[in-house]
């Protein structure tokens, strides 16, 4: 596993995940995250944006996720090597208010995917795959 080798996930992947609906390189990806080969940003507002989700129960990709597919995801995080549920610090913060997007919750993703080094955020938000200093996969 490389030291380098990480990725940032948004709402959308984690919410792709549970409904086992991602495309191919992302679901490579998360499964390489599960086998700890490479490390993955879970950041604290994708786990909220995700349970919010899903206790409206609303369907994903057409699919209605039970809240147990979330709790066996953060019972994974938890005792994963090289998954990570992530805050913001200080320096997070701060980057927060240099990023052109209108809204926060995709501000504080870029700002995880910054602070980690990661090398993509796996996402389809096309305002964050517009920003030109952030890397994205959604294939």
């Amino acid at each position: 596993m490389s030291k380098f080798e990480a990725y940032t996930i948004d709402s959308i992947a984690l919410l792709g995940y549970l409904a086992d609906r991602l495309p191919t390189k992302v679901d490579e990806i998360f499964k390489r995250a599960e086998d700890e080969d490479v490390w993955m940003m879970v950041p604290s507002i994708v786990v909220g944006e995700t349970l919010f989700t899903l206790l409206k129960g609303r369907e994903v990709f057409g699919r209605k996720i039970p809240l147990d597919k979330l709790m066996i995801f953060l019972d994974a995080v938890e005792t994963s090597r090289t998954m990570h549920l992530m805050d913001l610090n200080i320096k997070g913060w701060k980057l927060v208010l240099g990023i052109n997007l209108p809204e926060l919750h995709d501000r504080m993703v870029v700002a995880i995917y910054k602070l980690s080094e990661s090398m993509a955020i796996l996402t389809d938000d096309e305002e964050i795959r517009g920003l030109k200093d952030v890397k994205t996969i959604w294939e």
